[in-house]
């Protein structure tokens, strides 16, 4: 995601990097909060405490750390292409003394996660920077459990004084083609209350393995 500087809020898996610097990091995670607080966002696909989940594109840990604490009987896998993000986030998990986090650098279509073993996908922020989206989902699909969980959370193409540059801002509807079009069952499409820019899509994998 983008501050209202328009900098990246997760880092996604893109080969267009970035360089981070940490000292910016509260600075901009008390911005996001105004409009995206994980308090508000994780509580609707996080029901139950003892989930395995993944946050694709975990960025310095933003969603990550408040969803380790969450799943305090269950298992967080923070991914991300940089392996500064990473130890970022790990850095972050052991100062607050949380043991069900690990990390891994790697790439959305290349997941080092067992094939079915998943609850639920998080990517924020992300979805509109990913370079193949047609082997992401299936990557995605391939580690998720039958009727496991794809939460998206994205900008919408509509005019903000702040957010990533319109062009490659993602419509609802035109996201959601691509998911059913990769077997995906859409359950859930709603706008954020305190950012109408900000949209969430709450996908389900298939019930029965999909070659």
């Amino acid at each position: 995601m983008r501050d209202h500087e328009g900098h990246r809020h997760h880092h996604e898996p893109t080969k267009h990097q970035e360089k981070f610097d940490p000292k910016r990091l509260q600075k901009m995670e008390s911005q996001w909060q105004r409009y995206m607080n994980p308090a508000t966002i994780l509580p609707k696909f996080l029901t139950r405490s003892n989930l395995t989940i993944v946050d694709l594109g975990c960025g310095a840990g933003y969603f990550t750390i408040p969803a380790a604490k969450m799943l305090h009987n269950g298992h967080v896998y923070a991914v991300d292409q940089l392996e500064e993000m990473v130890h970022t986030t790990l850095n972050r998990a052991r100062a607050e003394a949380l043991t069900n986090m690990e990390g891994m650098v790697a790439a959305a279509t290349h997941l080092p996660i067992p094939t079915a073993s998943v609850d639920a996908v998080l990517m924020s922020m992300v979805f509109h920077h990913v370079d193949e989206p047609a082997q992401t989902l299936d990557e995605i699909r391939r580690v998720l459990k039958p009727n496991g969980i794809l939460f998206i959370v994205e900008w919408d193409r509509v005019d903000t004084e702040f957010g990533p540059p319109m062009q490659i801002r993602l419509r609802p509807d035109g996201l959601c083609a691509l998911l059913t079009d990769h077997h995906y069952t859409i359950h859930d499409v709603s706008h954020l209350d305190m950012e109408p820019a900000v949209y969430f899509i709450e996908a389900r994998s298939p019930s029965m393995v999909v070659e």
